[in-house]
């Protein structure tokens, strides 16, 4: 039975983790629209929407190393 347990703590923590990154990849999706929206007629701005997007998404992704590492190695010490 504890590996019921186990198995099911792994399908909830990919769960958990994968739907903030689909939240936050919406919202960064959404703000990145906004900005583009908020740029008017200044095409500078416009063309910055998709550098904009991938460096939200690139900083999302590293949060969420970040806290799957820091869980890692504290559950490694437990």
């Amino acid at each position: 039975m504890g590996w019921l347990a186990a198995a099911w703590e792994q399908v909830y923590g990919l769960i958990v983790e994968d739907g903030w990154i689909a939240a936050g990849a919406v919202g960064a999706l959404v703000a990145t629209w906004l900005f583009t929206r908020l740029a008017g007629d200044n095409e500078v701005l416009r063309d910055a929407g998709g550098p904009l997007l991938m460096l939200l998404i690139s900083l999302l992704v590293l949060a969420n190393l970040y806290t799957a590492g820091k869980s890692a190695a504290r559950n490694r010490m437990s």
